[in-house]
C-alpha cells in the first residue's frame, strides 16, 4: 500500500467519521452500552408492551441454578408490588460475597456521573424478574480508570446495606483465552424482546486478535456502507469501495485492550445484549462456576437492527484476571 493511498484513505475515513457521527446524532438508539440506568428500564416498558416472555438464542435457567446471579433496578421505578421489578432491571451483576456485588462501571454511571446509593436497588434470589429479594446500596466504587470511550476498566462494586443470603461465586485469576464458558441475563433475545425469566448461554472463548479481526473487518463494511451512500461527495466510483475498505483495516487500531477478554461464536449465534451488562461470564471448574468476565460491550453494523448476534462481533467482557488486587483492595476478597 503506497503511502499517497494510505493519506488518501485516512482522508476518507475522516470523512466517513463525520458522516457517521451525523447519523448517530439522530439515531434514536445510540450504542446501547452507555448509560442503560437511564436507557434499558425504558426499552423493556417499551418492548414488553406487546407481552412475549422469550441473551440472544439463549435458553431458561432453572430457579436457583446461578444463585449469584443479581439484577440492578431503577430504584425511583419500584412500588410495592414485585411486577414492578418487571420493568426497573437495568443491568446485571454477581454476588462475589454476601455484601459485595461485581458489575460494569457503565452501569454505575449516567450522564458522566457515578450513581448515588440511593438511586439503586440490587435484586437478588430471583430467576424470574417479579421474585427475589431487594437490597439497599451502602456504597458504589467504580474503577478509577474506567473509560467510556475506549470502555477499558469497565467494573465497578456494589456494597450492599443488608447481606445476601445466597451464595457468592467465585472468581477466577487465571488468563485463559481458550475453554467453554456460560454468560446469564435478563437482556434483549434475538426477536428483540425483553425476557422476565433469567436466561443462560453457552459460548466460547476466543484470543483477543480474533475478535480485534472480526471487529475490524465490521469497521471496514460500515465504511463501504456509508461510502455507497456519499459516492458524489468524495468522488468514488462504487468499483472503488472494496479497496477503500481493505486498506485501511490494516491501519485500524485494535477495538480491544489488553483488560478485555472476548467470547461467542464465530456466526454470532450466541451472545450478550442489551440489559445483560453487569452480569457474569463464567467457566466451570470441576463443577464450581468461575467467574472470568464482566459483560461490557460489543459491535454490530452500522444498518443492523441490534448491536448484538453479529457474525465475527464477540462480545467483549472485563478481564476479571486483571483486577484481583483492585477488587481485593475493596473488598478484602482474595
Amino acid at each position: 500500500m503506497t503511502t499517497r493511498f494510505v493519506r488518501q484513505a485516512l482522508a476518507v475515513a475522516a470523512g466517513v467519521m463525520v458522516l457517521v457521527g451525523a447519523a448517530s446524532a439522530q439515531d434514536k438508539t445510540p450504542r446501547s452500552e452507555i448509560d442503560p440506568f437511564g436507557r434499558v428500564a425504558k426499552a423493556r416498558a417499551e418492548a414488553n408492551k406487546a407481552g412475549g416472555d422469550r441473551v440472544i438464542n439463549g435458553y431458561a435457567a432453572n430457579p436457583g441454578q446461578f444463585p449469584f446471579q443479581v439484577s440492578l433496578l431503577v430504584a425511583g421505578a419500584l412500588d410495592d408490588s414485585k411486577e414492578s421489578q418487571l420493568n426497573a432491571h437495568f443491568c446485571g451483576g454477581s454476588l462475589i460475597s454476601p455484601e459485595w456485588v461485581l458489575t460494569a462501571a457503565h452501569c454505575l454511571v449516567y450522564a458522566g456521573a457515578p450513581l448515588e446509593p440511593e438511586q439503586l436497588t440490587v435484586l437478588t434470589g430471583a430467576t424470574d424478574l417479579a421474585e427475589g429479594e431487594r437490597h439497599p446500596i451502602a456504597e458504589i466504587i467504580v474503577h478509577e480508570g474506567y473509560d467510556p470511550f475506549v470502555m477499558d476498566n469497565d467494573l465497578g462494586l456494589i456494597r450492599l446495606a443488608t447481606p445476601a443470603k445466597e451464595a457468592p461465586i467465585k472468581l477466577s485469576f487465571a488468563s485463559d483465552d481458550h475453554g467453554p464458558v456460560t454468560v446469564t441475563g435478563w437482556g434483549r433475545t434475538e426477536t428483540g424482546e425483553m425476557p422476565r425469566n433469567l436466561l443462560q448461554a453457552k459460548m466460547e472463548l476466543f484470543p483477543n486478535d480474533t475478535c480485534n479481526a472480526g471487529i475490524k473487518s465490521i469497521y471496514a463494511e460500515d465504511m463501504k456502507y456509508v461510502l455507497s451512500r456519499y459516492l458524489g461527495r468524495f468522488r468514488l466510483a462504487e468499483s472503488s469501495l472494496d479497496e477503500v475498505s481493505r486498506n485501511l483495516t490494516p491501519v485500524m487500531g485494535d477495538p480491544l485492550t489488553g483488560n478485555m477478554i472476548c467470547a461467542g461464536e464465530p456466526d454470532g449465534a450466541r451472545d450478550a445484549c442489551q440489559g445483560d451488562s453487569g452480569g457474569p461470564l463464567f467457566g466451570d471448574d470441576a463443577g464450581t462456576p468461575m467467574q472470568v468476565g464482566i459483560v461490557s460491550w460489543g459491535e454490530g453494523p452500522l444498518d443492523a437492527d441490534m448491536p448484538c448476534g453479529h457474525a465475527n462481533a464477540y462480545g467483549i467482557y472485563t478481564r476479571v484476571a486483571n483486577y484481583k488486587d483492585w477488587i481485593g483492595q475493596h473488598t478484602g476478597i482474595e
